[in-house]
């Protein structure tokens, strides 16, 4: 336990608050020392606090609170910080209001609000702060914490001479097991220093009509403070006890304490974060007994990951595969109850690099080649969607090490926009052109053999041009083809009823069908984004003809005919505008597809039961296809269709 410093005339102080009163109860006593010493003095208010309506029910004696009462209930706690601020002697051009939604700074933390990261970032590079004083991640109020992860966020963003400064943090509400342990600094206050403190939380009166004592109790001889993200003995009281990483899963150990005032379906939440990779908020249901659990992305509700928990609802244990954090640097973690106010404990961070064995590395965006990480070749097709294609291309890019654009004869400025991203890449990107449109399938077997040919790799990635997979998941699909020791890897789409009537309608005549021949075909046959072994690449372009979208299922069935080992991945269901940039015809392309598809099937069968022979091609020849001369027996091959 330390006793903070005394401040000086160059010293600045950055106070960051959720809600006005904050300021008051937490660092009453600091803004008061601060202003006697002659230090600068900025305090910087998230949300107005309007989101409020309870004490504004019993003040404004009416139930039901609309979007203008609440704004009115804004301005007054705009008011009261003002004159709270006033009687700490800090001056009212010192303090700022930034107007972040109340009880919705989860909800920002969650979906990687850039605009709030790039805010509070902007706050600090301008104030130059010595000492910034932030809410405390094991606050129990979900605005608090949630703000503390955001600071923590910008703070990793900083370039290291920018973050040359003390950084504490203070809790409002933390009455919680374990907090006694905690290595705490603290500033004596005087008698004096006290009143004037109490004087200034009274200047909250829309807040005294519920919590007055509470409120008042904070006007005591000493204000507490933490140091953020430390190592601190409550950690052994944290819902999250432990984190374990194996060569496959992440595993979070969980001792789920009883909380007055909470109750109802317990849901784990995660926030991961790497460096250039934003971050990115998911939420674990946690069943009463063991099951199987589905990871889903908090703001979509788009299954991410399947995972297991073993236990109860008291104690258990949920397991979560690694690929699904593939870019992560840190995981933030926290355990809340469906109903009550507060949660059962702030956050608690993991460093991802520090939980991982030095021989199990998490892949993250392509920051330089690695004996242990394998080559990655993306293929993309395009056909008329030069307002989308450029961003894939890029961004695919940044996880490849090389990537094949090819131009299906498109009418708009994909060409141009191909050649202008390729251009910023310095050679990692090559651009194909055909004249006139051949076709999905033709694009991707061109971009195969030019691969095969011209490129380096070990897997080969393919998705769409228009921006319905996301190049981040390429990671994950490479992550799965290498540990499951698979041929292929599809990226499924996880809600089919978020499709298109159009997309829907094709991917239904063509699974029903499927599902027929081979009961063990994956769900989503018709997803582009895909991962292929090298050696599985080298038989595709001698065995498949190039086509439009039959070419990728004839892919998938002679993979299944095969008997090659295919996987699948999760991936979000994305359908911009309606999905007008598919050029998928529902009726005559399922048609065609069905067709191919009855027609591999057909010879396929007749191969393997001896009808006719099937002969490996040979050099040259481009119609024979003879014996396996190693085996000394027929090796069954589907013929080109």
């Amino acid at each position: 336990m330390n006793a903070l410093w005394n401040l000086t005339p160059e010293d600045r102080i950055l106070v960051l608050a959720p809600h006005p009163d904050d300021e008051t109860l937490a660092v009453g006593g600091l803004l008061q020392r601060a202003m006697g010493a002659g230090a600068a003095v900025r305090v910087v208010f998230v949300t107005d606090g309007d989101n409020n309506p309870w004490p504004q029910r019993v003040s404004e004696r009416h139930w039901r609170i609309t979007t203008a009462d609440r704004a009115r209930w804004g301005a007054r706690r705009r008011h009261e910080a003002h004159a709270a601020l006033a009687c700490l002697g800090v001056a009212a051009d010192s303090a700022r209001f930034l107007g972040y939604p109340d009880q919705g700074l989860s909800h920002l933390l969650y979906q990687g609000d850039e605009e709030i990261l790039h805010t509070l970032t902007t706050e600090i590079l301008q104030w130059r702060p010595t000492l910034m004083v932030t809410p405390s991640a094991l606050d129990l109020h979900p605005d608090h914490n949630a703000l503390a992860v955001l600071c923590q966020l910008v703070l990793a963003f900083l370039d290291p001479e920018r973050r040359d400064f003390t950084h504490i943090a203070y809790l409002v509400h933390g009455n919680q097991p374990g907090l006694g342990d905690l290595n705490w600094l603290y500033l004596p206050l005087r008698s004096v220093e006290q009143a004037r403190k109490r004087e200034a939380i009274r200047c909250h009166a829309s807040q005294l009509m519920l919590s007055r004592r509470r409120f008042l109790a904070f006007a005591q001889e000493v204000e507490w403070f933490l140091i953020p993200s430390s190592p601190t003995a409550y950690d052994s009281h944290h819902p999250v006890r432990r984190a374990i990483v194996t060569d496959r899963f992440l595993r979070l150990e969980l001792a789920i304490p009883g909380r007055i005032g909470t109750h109802g379906r317990m849901t784990l939440h995660l926030v991961t974060h790497g460096l250039g990779t934003g971050s990115l908020g998911c939420f674990v249901e946690i069943p009463r007994k063991s099951a199987e659990v589905e990871m889903r992305d908090a703001m979509s509700g788009v299954v991410v990951t399947q995972g297991c928990f073993c236990g109860t609802r008291q104690q258990g244990e949920v397991m979560l595969p690694l690929s699904s954090l593939l870019a992560a640097k840190r995981v933030f973690v926290k355990v809340e109850r469906h109903f009550g106010f507060l949660d059962i404990a702030g956050w608690r961070e993991f460093s991802v690099s520090r939980l991982s064995s030095p021989g199990m590395p998490l892949p993250g965006p392509r920051s330089g080649r690695t004996q242990s990480r394998p080559r990655v070749c993306c293929v993309i097709p395009c056909y008329n969607v030069a307002a989308l294609c450029g961003e894939v291309v890029h961004e695919a890019a940044t996880y490849a090490d090389s990537v094949i654009a090819v131009n299906d004869g498109s009418s708009d400025d994909t060409q141009k926009v191909l050649q202008r991203v390729a251009a910023e890449h310095n050679g990692s990107v090559r651009v194909l052109s055909f004249a006139r449109n051949c076709g999905k399938g033709v694009a991707l077997l061109a971009g195969f053999r030019y691969a095969l040919a011209q490129l380096p790799f070990d897997v080969l990635v393919t998705l769409d041009g228009d921006r319905q997979h996301c190049a981040a998941d390429i990671p994950r699909l490479v992550e799965v083809l290498r540990t499951e020791h698979a041929t292929l890897v599809i990226g499924e789409r996880d809600q089919f009823g978020a499709m298109p009537l159009r997309s829907r309608v094709g991917n239904a005549l063509i699974s029903g069908l499927l599902r027929r021949l081979y009961p063990t075909i994956p769900r989503d046959t018709q997803s582009g984004f895909r991962a292929f072994d090298r050696s599985f690449v080298e038989e595709v372009v001698e065995v498949v003809r190039g086509g439009r979208y039959e070419t990728e299922l004839q892919m998938l069935v002679f993979a299944l005919r095969q008997q090659r080992r295919v996987c699948t991945v999760p991936i979000p269901t994305v359908y911009l505008d309606g999905n007008r940039s598919s050029h998928f015809r529902p009726v005559l392309d399922s048609f065609r597809v069905s067709l191919t598809l009855l027609r591999w099937h057909h010879f396929a069968h007749e191969a393997e039961v001896g009808q006719f022979e099937l002969i490996r091609q040979a050099p040259g020849d481009q119609n024979r296809r003879g014996l396996d001369k190693e085996e000394g027996e027929a090796y069954p091959r589907v013929p080109v269709l």
